[in-house]
C-alpha cells in the first residue's frame, strides 16, 4: 500500500523556507530564558557537558519559568538523553508511560493519558494518534514512539497552564522543541553512529547528522538527519483479543465448575522491524530590527513490520472439557492447574505492515521595535498518513473437514492428526502450556500439519491540522514600575481525521455463489438447483448476501446450501469455495512443505505459516488463491470521519519584572469547538458485502452525521514568590479540558464471531461472541485542577522541591457492557454475547505529593531522584468494586539516576517504578445457561526498568558510547481483577547500543 506525497506541505514548506529564508523553533524565543551555560575559558568556572549540561539546563528552565513545568534537554546535537522520547519523560515527578513491544508508547502525566502533545507550542501530528495492533485488532492510540528523539532539542512538560497555552490537555502539556539555529555561533557539523542490539537478533545500524550553519548576523540554518532501524523479539501472552470469557457452569470431565475461562489464550512469539528516517530543517532570518522570521519544518517515515507466530489454546471455546481429576481452582475461581480437551488445536501466522509519514511545517513573524506592542503570526500545517496491512494465516493440528471441490462428502486432509486437543496448563504471570498424548507430536508432524484458513485486512488513518494565530504583549507605560504585561491572542484551527478500516473479499462467483444482482431476491429451488425471483412466496429465503468472502476457509460451503428446502448443507456435502486449485486445493506441510516454517513458542516447537511472503497482505492472498480475485471493501463500522473547528481567543495579564520577588500571572481562554462526526450503525434489515455478516462487511449501513457545538471557558492564574535568594513557592490554579478519544466517538457498532465446533445444532457454524461500539455524543474531559510547590535552589546543579496537586475531573468516559442478542447463524437465530460501548460517565479526583531531588558534587558524581504519590478516585465500578481508581493512575512511582562526569569519561545509571494502576473493565458474558456478563477490572503490573549508559571521549571531537536498556529484562503484565488471573503478558528484552560520535564545528 503505497503512499502518496503531499504537494500542499511540500508547497508550504517551500513557502517557508526558499520565499522567507527560515526555518526554525518558535517556541524557544517565546519560552522563559535559561540561564547561560557556563563558557571553556571563563575565570573560576567549571565547563559541563554532556548529560550533567542538560540537568542544567533543564533546571534552569523549570527555576525561570512562571508555571509548573518539567524539562528535558539534549545533551547535545542530535543526542537526547534516552533513545526515545517518552522515556526520557518517564524520569520527571509525576510522569510514567506505557510500554508496548519493549518500547516507551503513551505518556501519562499525574496518571492522565488525556494530555495534548504539541510542537513548539504548536499543533502537531504524530502519525499514530490512532492505530490497531494485532490479530485481535486491540485499538491504541496517543503513541509517541514514532517521534525521533535526534531531531528534539528539548521537552517541557506544563502541568499548570496559562492562557496563552493551547488547550487539550487533562493532564498536561507536552512541547516538544526543536533547536534554534541562534545555537549556532558559526559553523556546525555533528555526527554518530550507532549500533543496536537486542536479545539474539542481529544487531542494527542508527544515526544521525547535525548540519548548522550562520550566515551573517541576520540568517542562519540547521538541518537534522536521523536513521534509526530496531529489531525487537518479545514473548507474549494474549487474553484480551477474544472478547468469549465464561465463568459459570464450565463443562468439566464430572459434571460443571466455576473457574474463569478465557475463549483461547493465545501464546505468542512476536517479531517487530521498526525503521524510521527522520528530517528537520530550522532557519531564522532577522528582516530588519523590528521583525524576525522563522519557520520549522519536521518529518519523519516509519516503518513497522510485526510478524507473530501464535498456539491457540481454547478453555470457553471448541467444546473445552476441564478434566475433574487434575482440576485446580482457588477460592477466588481462577485456574491454577488442570488438563483441557478440545476439539482444536491450531495456530495463527500475522503478520502486520504499517507504514507512518509525517510532516509538521510552522511558520512564524514576530514584530518587536522596542516600544510597548509586540506581536507574533503563526500558521502551522500538521499531516500524517498512517496505513497497514495485515495477513492471517490458520494452521490446524488436528483433524478438519473441509468441502471437496465438486462437493459430496467432504475431505480430511490431515486425516492422521489426533481428532481432539489435549493439552496441560499451570498458572502464572506467564503461564506454561505443555501438550498432552499424541499432541504433542502433532504440531511437528508433517502430514497432521493443515493450512485451514486464510484472511486480510487493512487500515488507513489520514490526520490533517491547521492553524493560524495572533498573539500580541502590551507594556502599558503607566504601569511599567510593575511590571504589568497584558497579553491577547486569537486562533482559528481545524482538524480533519478520516479513519478507514477495511476486508479484502474474494469474489465467489465462479465458485458457484448466486451473483451480486440477485441480493435483494428470493432464494428457492427447483430440481435441486437455485432459482431467484423478485417474489417473496411461501418458503423462500430473502438474499441479503452477495458472492463475497472474507474468511477463505475449507470448510465454508456455498451460502445459497443455506436456504429453506436447500438439496445441500453448506458445512456438508456443499461444493467448496475457498480452495486454492483443483489440482491442489488445500495445503499441507508434507504436501507443500515451503510454505510452512518451524517456530519455538513459549517452549512448543511447532510448523507454522510462513510469514516471510506475507509482508504484503493483498498480494499474499491473490496468491494463495489465483483463480479468486479479491478486492478491499470499506467497512463502514469500524470507519469514520471526525471533523473539529476551534476558535478561541484569550487574555491575560502578568506583573513582576525579571529582578522582582515576586510573579502573578491571570487570564482566561475561551474556546469554542464545532465538532462532527460521521459513523454508521446497523440497519433493521442488513445487506451484506459477502455471505454473511461475519464473512464480509456491511452494505447499506445508517451513516449519519452527529453535529456539535459547545464553549469552554478556562480561567487561570498563578503566583511564584521568591522568598530568599534560593527558595520559590508556587501556587497555580487552572481550569482544563481535553479531547475526546477519536475511536470513541467513531466506531460503529462491530461485532465478533468465532466458529463453533461443538457436537449439536450448532456446530460448524459461526455464532457471536463479543461486540463493541462508540458514542459521538460524548463529552470532553473537563477538570478543575490546583498545585501548591515549594522549591529550593542551590548551587549551579542543587534542586529540591515538593508540591501537592488536587484535580477535580467533571466526569469520565466509561465503558459499560450489556449482554445483546446478535443475529448470526445459531439455531436460534441469535447468540447473547457482551456487548461494549463508551458512556459519559460521573467525575472523579486525583490527589498527591510530588518530591523531587537533585544535586551534583564537585568531584564529578551526582544524582537526581523522585517520588510521586497519587491517590485517585472515580465513578467506574464493577462486579467487585465501587469507586475505582481513574484509569491509568499509579498510586506510587519513583525515579533514581546516578551519574559521573569527569576526566573525558561519563556514566549514569537510571531506575524508574511504577505501581500497579487500573486500567478499566473487562465485560464478558458469564457462561451461565440463564446468561448475564461479568465485569471486572484490568490491572496493570506494577514496573521497573534499569538502564545505563558509559561514555569516553577519545578527542574533545570524537567520544565512544555503550547503553544499556532494560538491563535485567523485565516484563510487562496486566491481571484481571485478581493479581493471579493473567490477561496480557510481554516479555522484555535487554538492548545494548554501541555508538561513535563526532562534533565539529560550535
Amino acid at each position: 500500500m503505497l503512499k502518496s506525497h503531499h504537494p500542499r506541505l511540500a508547497l508550504m514548506a517551500a513557502a517557508s523556507f526558499l520565499a522567507l529564508g527560515t526555518a526554525t523553533a518558535v517556541s524557544a524565543q517565546d519560552a522563559p530564558a535559561a540561564a547561560p551555560a557556563p563558557v571553556a575559558g571563563d575565570d573560576n568556572v567549571v565547563v559541563v557537558r554532556g548529560f550533567r549540561a542538560s540537568l542544567q539546563s533543564s533546571l534552569n528552565t523549570k527555576k525561570n519559568s512562571n508555571l509548573i513545568i518539567e524539562s528535558v534537554t539534549a545533551e547535545d546535537m542530535g543526542k537526547f538523553p534516552d533513545q526515545n522520547i517518552a522515556e526520557s519523560l518517564q524520569r520527571l515527578p509525576g510522569i510514567q508511560i506505557d510500554r508496548e513491544n519493549g518500547q516507551g508508547t503513551k505518556v501519562r502525566i499525574r496518571g492522565l493519558d488525556q494530555n495534548v502533545t504539541v510542537l513548539n507550542n504548536d499543533i502537531f501530528v504524530s502519525g499514530m494518534e490512532i492505530f490497531r495492533l494485532g490479530e485481535g485488532n486491540i485499538r491504541q492510540d496517543a503513541s509517541l514512539e514514532g517521534i525521533p528523539s535526534e531531531l528534539i532539542g528539548g521537552v517541557d512538560v506544563y502541568k499548570s497552564p496559562d492562557a496563552s497555552l493551547l488547550e487539550g490537555g487533562l493532564g498536561g502539556i507536552v512541547n516538544l522543541k526543536t533547536r534554534s539555529p541562534r545555537a549556532v555561533r558559526d559553523m556546525l557539523f555533528s555526527g554518530d553512529i550507532r549500533l543496536n542490539k537486542g536479545g539474539e537478533g542481529d544487531a542494527t545500524p542508527v544515526g544521525s547528522l547535525v548540519f548548522g550553519k550562520k550566515f551573517g548576523d541576520r540568517f542562519g540554518l540547521l538541518a537534522t538527519v536521523s536513521y534509526d532501524r530496531t529489531d525487537i523479539h518479545t514473548d507474549v501472552l494474549g487474553g484480551e483479543n477474544r472478547g468469549g470469557w465464561r465463568l459459570f457452569e464450565r463443562p468439566t470431565s464430572g459434571g460443571t465448575a466455576t473457574v474463569y475461562s478465557p475463549e483461547y489464550r493465545y501464546a505468542t512469539n512476536r517479531n517487530q522491524e521498526r525503521e524510521r528516517i527522520g528530517f528537520s530543517l530550522s532557519g531564522e532570518f532577522h528582516a530588519s530590527d523590528s521583525l524576525t522570521l522563522t519557520g520549522d519544518w519536521f518529518h519523519s517515515d516509519l516503518s513497522i513490520l510485526t510478524s507473530e507466530a501464535s498456539l491457540k489454546f481454547p478453555f470457553a471455546n471448541e467444546g473445552a472439557t476441564y478434566a475433574a481429576s487434575s482440576l485446580t481452582i482457588d477460592s477466588n475461581r481462577v485456574l491454577q492447574s488442570g488438563t483441557v480437551t478440545a476439539n482444536s488445536a491450531e495456530s495463527i501466522t500475522f503478520v502486520q505492515n504499517g507504514e507512518v509519514t509525517t510532516d509538521n511545517v510552522q511558520f512564524a513573524a514576530k514584530w518587536d521595535n522596542g516600544g510597548t506592542l509586540t506581536g507574533t503570526f503563526r500558521a502551522a500545517l500538521s499531516k500524517a498518513d498512517y496505513e497497514s496491512s495485515s495477513a492471517n494465516a490458520d494452521v490446524r493440528y488436528t483433524q478438519y473437514g473441509v468441502r471437496a471441490v465438486n462437493g459430496g462428502a467432504g475431505i480430511t486432509p490431515n486425516s492422521t492428526a489426533p481428532a481432539t486437543f489435549t493439552f496441560s496448563y499451570k498458572n502464572g504471570d506467564l503461564p506454561s502450556f505443555s501438550a498432552a498424548g499424541p499432541n504433542a507430536t502433532a504440531f511437528t508432524n508433517p502430514a497432521m500439519v493443515f493450512a485451514k484458513s486464510h484472511w486480510a485486512f487493512g487500515e488507513k488513518t489520514d490526520i490533517e491540522n491547521t492553524a493560524v494565530s495572533a498573539d500580541f504583549k502590551w507594556r502599558p507605560d503607566f504601569a511599567a514600575d510593575a511590571g504589568l504585561v497584558v497579553s491577547f491572542g486569537a486562533r482559528f484551527a481545524e482538524r480533519t481525521v478520516d479513519s478507514e478500516y477495511g476486508r479484502y473479499l474474494a469474489d465467489l462467483t465462479s465458485r458457484g455463489e448466486l451473483p451480486a444482482s440477485a441480493q435483494g431476491k428470493y432464494l428457492t429451488f427447483s430440481a435441486g438447483q437455485p432459482v431467484v425471483s423478485p417474489t417473496n412466496t411461501t418458503g423462500s429465503t430473502f438474499i441479503n448476501w452477495t458472492p463475497y468472502g472474507y474468511f477463505m476457509d475449507g470448510a465454508i460451503g456455498l451460502k445459497w446450501c443455506d436456504g429453506a428446502g436447500s438439496p445441500c448443507g453448506r458445512f456438508g456435502d456443499s461444493k467448496a469455495t475457498a480452495f486454492h486449485s483443483s489440482a491442489a486445493p488445500y495445503d499441507t506441510a508434507a504436501s507443500n512443505p515451503g510454505r510452512f516454517e518451524q517456530v519455538n513458542i513459549l517452549g512448543i516447537n511447532a510448523l507454522v505459516n510462513r510469514a516471510d511472503g506475507m509482508t504484503d497482505a493483498a498480494a499474499w492472498i491473490s496468491k494463495l488463491y489465483p483463480e479468486t480475485p479479491f478486492k478491499f471493501f470499506r467497512d463502514p463500522l469500524e470507519s469514520f470521519q471526525v471533523e473539529e473547528k476551534t476558535t478561541t481567543g484569550y487574555m491575560m495579564a502578568d506583573v513582576g519584572e525579571r529582578g522582582d520577588r515576586f510573579h502573578l500571572n491571570a487570564g482566561v481562554r475561551v474556546v469554542k469547538t464545532e465538532l462532527a462526526v460521521t459513523a454508521s450503525s446497523t440497519p433493521v434489515t442488513p445487506l451484506w458485502w459477502g455471505t454473511d455478516s461475519w464473512n464480509g462487511i456491511l452494505k447499506n449501513p445508517d451513516t449519519g452525521t452527529t453535529v456539535r457545538e459547545y464553549t469552554d471557558v478556562l480561567p487561570s492564574a498563578s503566583a511564584v514568590f521568591d522568598l530568599n535568594e534560593s527558595d520559590k513557592l508556587r501556587a497555580s490554579a487552572a481550569r482544563v479540558v481535553s479531547r475526546q478519544n477519536l475511536f470513541q466517538l467513531g466506531q460503529g457498532s462491530a461485532y465478533d464471531f468465532t466458529r463453533s465446533s461443538s457436537p449439536g445444532p450448532n456446530l460448524d457454524k459461526f455464532l457471536y461472541t463479543s461486540g463493541s461500539g462508540g458514542n459521538p455524543n460524548l463529552d470532553p474531559y473537563r477538570a478543575s485542577q490546583y498545585d501548591v510547590a515549594y522549591e529550593r535552589y542551590f548551587g549551579q546543579d542543587g534542586f529540591v522541591s515538593g508540591g501537592f496537586f488536587y484535580k477535580s475531573v467533571d466526569s469520565f468516559i466509561q465503558t459499560d457492557t450489556i449482554s445483546v442478542c446478535v443475529a448470526d447463524q445459531s439455531a436460534a437465530g441469535c447468540t447473547s454475547g457482551p456487548f461494549s460501548a463508551p458512556v459519559n460517565g460521573e467525575g472523579g479526583t486525583i490527589k498527591g505529593v510530588e518530591l523531587a531531588a537533585q544535586y551534583a558534587f564537585d568531584n564529578g558524581f551526582g544524582f537526581t531522584a523522585n517520588y510521586t504519590y497519587s491517590d485517585s478516585e472515580s465513578s467506574n465500578f464493577n462486579d467487585f468494586d465501587d469507586n475505582l481508581p481513574i484509569p491509568g493512575v499509579s498510586k506510587h512511582a519513583y525515579n533514581i539516576q546516578g551519574f559521573y562526569e569527569g576526566n573525558g569519561f561519563e556514566a549514569r545509571v537510571s531506575y524508574a517504578w511504577r505501581d500497579k494502576a487500573y486500567y478499566g473493565n473487562f465485560g464478558f458474558g458469564s457462561g451461565a445457561a440463564g446468561g448475564g456478563t461479568v465485569t471486572a477490572g484490568t490491572w496493570e503490573r506494577a514496573y521497573g526498568q534499569l538502564d545505563a549508559q558509559v561514555g569516553y571521549s577519545i578527542t574533545p571531537k570524537l567520544k565512544v558510547t555503550l547503553e544499556g536498556i532494560n538491563l535485567t529484562e523485565e516484563s510487562t503484565g496486566r491481571y484481571l481483577q485478581f493479581e493471579n488471573l493473567p490477561l496480557r503478558y510481554a516479555s522484555g528484552e535487554r538492548r545494548i547500543i554501541l555508538g561513535l560520535r563526532y562534533n565539529f564545528g560550535n
